[in-house]
């Protein structure tokens, strides 16, 4: 292991995730050389980046030169990116890059997870409830389905991308999620896109908290897993996790073999999470998605040994599976400070903004909870670490410039 491995680009280096994957790959000796998208990249200023560069604007074939530019002065072999976006960009560019291998899904593989609609289907046929969802083509078809529904409803886009390039030429901001709780807001919410004429699903609500399960996928097999609860997220109602907590593997085992089970079927190949709302009421796991790349919350994976990132470079790139592995924890917590004081301070100032109006918080039991945290010593961070400072004191000057500049 002290042997110096590979060269390995990672494009996207801008967040928690990219940084995630430069201190998994960097503290096993690879030679990470980080891409980011502005100066003050958080991954850029890990000490874990043994080189950098900086993303140039233009137009795709300026990308791909910059990127077989990097690729011969650096003599890296390997590239790994963050993005959806990133990835369906280098699938279009694939056979342009020079001597770089993309450890990427296939295009195929990735369109298969971005279609919400056809996931659901496949994941029926492995016994995986999805939400009760309806699609309209005009917004005439309204009329007759509205009254019908059980409210809340949530609105959610079968493949955002598919209608992003259109969306921004109308000037449509294409959401996450929209909480309706009635009719009315659901035609005032579906009424925005009608310059668009598509529209986004309609999903029944469903309760409980996020329940992540993460596989690394090779030839049908899961080769590497572990799982995650959203104790908090952003916005309060359900968004991405700002604070999240690893689960024994021993529970859900049953959900872990049929979403294993899915993964096959889809043909999936790398690292992939399969999302659901968790009722522990009821027990009763619900799909939200697959996200077929890495997630938003990969830096609690790492802090629980649980090494996407190494697998991708061993498997994808060398063509082997990783001889040792050390004990993967799932004791750990891991919390976004800046996130979660976001969200703090939509909890104690800004209740009305909460759009899931069946939520109840205590503003004392919350302030607790914080700063507690504190003082936990299974407590992590997204970004800060003793052992690499420079990420976090880079992404407080970037709140500090946005801060200046309102």
């Amino acid at each position: 292991m002290k042997d110096a491995q590979d060269k390995i680009i990672i494009l996207g280096t801008d967040t928690q995730i990219g940084l995630s994957l430069i201190r998994e790959l960097g503290r096993r000796h690879c030679h990470v050389v980080a891409i980011g998208r502005s100066r003050g990249s958080i991954g850029l200023r890990s000490r874990y980046a043994r080189e950098g560069f900086l993303w140039p604007g233009g137009d795709e074939t300026q990308q791909i030169e910059f990127l077989n530019r990097v690729a011969r002065i650096t003599g890296a072999r390997f590239l790994l990116c963050v993005s959806e976006t990133d990835i369906l960009f280098l699938n279009r560019c694939r056979d342009r890059l020079e001597g770089l291998t993309p450890l990427i899904p296939s295009q195929t593989m990735i369109n298969r997870v971005l279609d919400k609609q056809g996931t659901a289907c496949v994941a029926a046929q492995v016994g995986i409830l999805s939400p009760e969802s309806h699609t309209i083509g005009d917004l005439t078809e309204l009329s007759n389905l509205a009254p019908s529904l059980s409210y809340p409803v949530i609105l959610k886009w079968s493949n955002p991308h598919a209608v992003m390039q259109d969306s921004q030429r109308q000037g449509l901001v294409i959401e996450k999620i929209i909480y309706c709780h009635n009719a009315g807001e659901l035609a005032e919410q579906l009424g925005r896109y009608k310059p668009l004429g598509r529209f986004p699903m309609i999903q029944a609500y469903c309760p409980g908290y996020g329940l992540g399960q993460f596989f690394f996928m090779h030839r049908g097999k899961a080769l590497l897993r572990f799982q995650h609860k959203r104790i908090h997220e952003w916005p309060p109602e359900g968004g991405f996790s700002s604070l999240c907590a690893g689960v024994p593997l021993d529970q859900h085992p049953a959900l872990q073999q049929k979403s294993i089970a899915l993964l096959r079927k889809l043909d999936w190949e790398g690292p992939a999470m399969v999302e659901y709302r968790y009722d522990e009421h009821n027990d009763r796991a619900v799909l939200m998605e697959i996200n077929g790349r890495f997630w938003g919350s990969l830096p609690l994976a790492y802090h629980s040994n649980a090494p996407f990132g190494w697998y991708s470079y061993q498997v994808l790139g060398l063509g082997q599976v990783p001889a040792t592995l050390d004990p993967i924890r799932d004791d750990i917590q891991c919390r976004n400070t800046l996130i979660e004081l976001k969200r703090l301070f939509r909890i104690l100032f800004q209740p009305h903004k909460i759009k899931d109006k069946s939520l109840r918080f205590s503003p004392f039991k919350e302030v607790m909870s914080f700063i507690g945290g504190y003082f936990n010593p299974r407590m992590r961070y997204y970004i800060f670490s003793l052992s690499d400072p420079k990420p976090l004191l880079a992404d407080w000057a970037a709140m500090a410039r946005k801060l200046m500049r309102r």
